[in-house]
């Protein structure tokens, strides 16, 4: 459906205009469908990004920092995120014997079962996307690559 409609407004005052509301409605759009997916595995959207950052290093840690630098939005909370992270089984956090500034993070084999299961769900996440096809997946994910420059 075109963002018009969507919104009710007739039309924009030029095409910038109409691609940021069409992208902010958009944003909202994709959290409405992906947040429900999340809470109903127990998780949030920026947990599990942590995972994931942690899992792509396994089974060597990641630092605080690293986490950070990686997360889709760099605005989250990492102590807070590994904090209850911690508390639901899926990390650990040491002090790095390197260097004692530092502080790691492990995936537990729990947090490893934990993105088994939301692996295994995610075809169903992804029949929210099914309007587009895998070539124009393709392009609006290179069209977005090029906005952020």
């Amino acid at each position: 459906m075109r963002i018009e409609d969507e919104i009710h407004q007739k039309d924009f005052k030029d095409d910038y205009r109409r691609l940021l509301v069409n992208l902010l409605f958009t944003n909202n759009w994709v959290n409405q469908q992906v947040m429900p997916f999340f809470k109903e595995l127990g998780l949030t959207l920026q947990q599990h990004n942590v995972l994931g950052i942690i899992r792509g290093q396994h089974p060597e840690p990641v630092c605080f920092g690293d986490i950070q630098n990686r997360m889709v939005d760099r605005n989250s909370n990492v102590t807070r995120l590994i904090d209850k992270l911690i508390e639901k089984g899926y990390v650990t956090r040491d002090i790095c014997a390197a260097n004692r500034r530092m502080i790691e993070v492990r995936l537990t084999e729990k947090g490893l079962k934990k993105l088994e299961q939301v692996d295994e769900r995610f075809p169903e996440l992804f029949t929210k996307f099914h309007n587009l096809s895998k070539d124009e997946a393709v392009v609006v994910s290179n069209l977005l690559d090029k906005l952020r420059g």
